[in-house]
This record gives C-alpha cells, structure tokens and sequence, in this order.
C-alpha cells in the first residue's frame, strides 16, 4: 500500500477567520508575503489606503453568511475558514489592486511602475499557499 504524502504547509499562518478584522489580516499577511517581491511592497501600500474594501466586503458578506448557515443548520459540525477557503475571492481582490496598479493616472507623470499581470502574480500567491516539493533531480546517490 502506497503512502499518502502529507501536504506541504503553506508559507504564511492559516489561522482562523472569525472576523472583519482577521480577513483582513488574513489578506494583508497573504498579499505582503516577502515571496511576493516588489508585488508585496506595492500591494501593502495599496491595502495601507483601503483600495481592496469593496472586494474585502463582498468576501465578509458571503463569508459571515455560510457562518450563520453553519451556526443555524448544522451547529454540531466545525466551521472554520482560513484564507485557503476564499479562492475566489482572493483573485477577486489582486484583480482589484492590479487594476489600480496599472492605471499611469493614478501615479505621477513618469512615476507609474511596471505593470503586473493577473496570471503571473495569481501563480505567486497561490504558491504561497500552496507551496510545493522541491523538485527531484533525478540524480542518485552514490554508494559510499
């Protein structure tokens, strides 16, 4: 019988989210993951202005409902999310930092930075997440 590989841990805590204040810790430890790079630094300058509420609210309205769902219609079973669970909405708000991130008006004449692409960044968030093995070489080892 084959064992079953452990998953990896993700590279930042998934603690619980129980509140406004927890998603958007949850969030802000995501999208400032030193992993990031450059990302991370623009994206904590952005989550600093509140720039990712609207799409964060949305996430606390679906979120705090299934809460109560689970509260009301199923009190015996565990209900706890962690940033892991909001798939969508966690590309939901790197659409809307890139979005602004992108736009020349919102930065100086000359100032504005390179521009990101969703694709790219989502692959770097979602390996913080989920963060794979390294990669056989292939290799042996040779014998002693």
């Amino acid at each position: 019988m084959a064992k079953k590989k452990a998953a990896l841990p993700a590279l930042i805590a998934l603690n619980p989210i129980t509140d406004w204040t927890s998603l958007r810790q949850a969030f802000r430890d995501l999208l400032t993951h030193e992993s990031l790079g450059d990302t991370a630094i623009w994206f904590a300058c952005y989550i600093d202005q509140d720039l990712h509420d609207n799409a964060l609210c949305e996430c606390w309205d679906s979120l705090s409902s299934e809460m109560r769902s689970y509260a009301k219609y199923a009190p015996d079973q565990s209900c706890v999310f962690t940033i892991r669970d909001l798939d969508c909405d966690i590309e939901e708000v790197v659409s809307g930092l890139i979005s602004y991130h992108n736009n020349p008006w919102n930065f100086a004449p000359g100032g504005a930075p390179e521009k990101l692409r969703f694709d790219e960044v989502m692959e770097r968030v979602k390996a913080v997440l989920y963060p794979q093995p390294p990669a056989k070489t292939g290799r042996k080892r040779k014998a002693a």
